[in-house]
């Protein structure tokens, strides 16, 4: 799954520095929501009991700082000549706007093209699907056929209607869960599904000039899927365990947060393309190691959790940190 990141943010910040030379790269994003749905989904297929607030506390604990260490960062550079670089909508809007659109990025409010950096907005739909997602596990466990068709219905919501983005990228996250379930109750034709991988993949580029669709695209999320599927069979296997793709994955999210602001500040100052890849590439790899890696190691989560839910956070803390044992009655000092 490491190597798999890897190739989805290599994938965003390709299309971010050289959108002409790879202008289906922003399909990385759908390759990310798969992966999530995989990620979260194996260990509640394997049995584990769904706790629908230490779910949503530990989501909170692993996403959100990093992300406010990076909104902060770049709400400062914005007072500074470094400002809103490549700003996709017109007008900045009042300070005061702005200082709206601050408050509500801490809440995962998050528009649809931020001004702060262009690539948040997937947060706020990762947040909007943490909190949907037990319920949505809970249903493959109870009826395959009601989950299969809940997908159908919010491709044609999608599709139909004037649409909400959650309806045409939910989908993607649910095709997560069935690759995990696959992957604990293996099937016989899963060992070609790099094949899949291939065939959707090439369909999704040949449509592309004729199809504009956003991150709905049923093609796209098949391709994203067969990719989840077949990381862990056969020659994708191999290629997604170099260890370079490994380190860039471990990274990804860290260089996923940083990297766009920094692209296009250096694209507007005339760095050319591969610079600014291999230097935002480089400032993501340095927050992770000085920012993320030590916001969520274990201890530091397991303390996150005490600190902001003091009631309800001893019952799960001990999943992230093993700590030692305490005197009966420590825990109501």
């Amino acid at each position: 799954m490491d190597g798999l990141r890897a190739c989805a943010v290599l994938a965003v910040l390709s299309v971010h520095a050289a959108p002409a030379v790879v202008p289906w790269g922003f399909r990385g994003i759908d390759l990310f929501f798969a992966i999530s749905g995989f990620c979260l989904a194996y260990p509640f297929l394997q049995g584990k009991a769904i706790d629908y607030g230490a779910f949503l506390r530990r989501r909170f604990v692993r996403i959100a700082p990093p992300y406010y260490v990076a909104l902060l960062l770049f709400a400062a550079l914005a007072l500074t000549p470094f400002g809103y670089p490549s700003v996709l909508r017109d007008g900045l809007g009042s300070p005061r706007s702005q200082a709206l659109e601050l408050l509500g990025d801490f809440a995962f409010a998050i528009p649809r093209i931020p001004i702060h950096n262009v690539a948040f907005w997937t947060l706020a739909i990762e947040a909007r699907w943490y909190l949907v997602f037990p319920l949505l596990v809970a249903l493959y466990r109870r009826s395959r056929p009601l989950f299969y068709a809940l997908g159908l219905l919010l491709y044609a919501l999608y599709f139909l209607t004037p649409s909400v983005v959650d309806e045409g990228t939910l989908p993607c996250f649910m095709l997560g869960i069935v690759a995990a379930d696959l992957a604990l109750n293996p099937q016989p034709w899963q060992r070609f599904a790099w094949i899949g991988a291939v065939l959707t993949f090439a369909l999704g580029l040949a449509l592309r000039p004729y199809v504009r669709v956003d991150h709905g695209d049923p093609v796209w999320h098949a391709a994203a899927f067969f990719f989840v599927v077949a990381a862990g069979w056969g020659p994708l296997q191999r290629v997604l365990a170099w260890p370079p793709l490994v380190a860039v994955g471990l990274a990804s999210y860290s260089i996923y947060l940083i990297h766009a602001p920094f692209v296009g500040f250096l694209h507007d100052h005339g760095s050319p393309r591969p610079v600014s890849f291999l230097i935002a590439l480089a400032l993501g790899f340095a927050f992770w190691r000085l920012v993320e890696r030590p916001l969520t190691a274990p201890p530091v989560r397991a303390r996150l959790e005490r600190l902001l839910w003091p009631r309800s956070a001893r019952s799960v803390s001990g999943a992230l940190a093993p700590r030692p044992a305490e005197p009966q009655g420590a825990a109501t000092r």
